[in-house]
């Protein structure tokens, strides 16, 4: 499929997000500043609209840059994110420099 989103030049340092994949939930992606997002998740299925997981891929990162996402509609009272669990980031490009991947 084709991207919904390319880059207008190499210059361009916008995120391409995809989901269109098994699992994939990412309903909305909307850039507020320059590095920093505003992600819509498809709510979990049989439920009453929660969200509690999420999976999407990210493209055209930089090297130093720090990115923000901020996950809109990630709100469950009984979540474990509201005990400190944090996300897992996996990096197709850091497991193949460094050969550490899923185990």
């Amino acid at each position: 499929l084709p991207p919904y989103y390319v880059p207008a030049s190499p210059e361009d340092e916008t995120l391409v997000f995809e989901s269109r994949f098994e699992s994939g939930n990412l309903r909305r992606a909307v850039k507020v500043f320059d590095y920093e997002y505003d992600l819509v998740l498809n709510p979990d299925y049989h439920t009453k609209a929660h969200t509690q997981w999420y999976l999407f891929s990210v493209s055209n990162t930089r090297v130093g840059r720090t990115y923000k996402f901020n996950l809109m509609n990630l709100m469950k009272s009984t979540s474990l994110y509201s005990e400190g669990m944090r996300p897992l980031c996996y990096s197709v490009r850091a497991a193949e420099e460094t050969g550490v991947g899923w185990t």
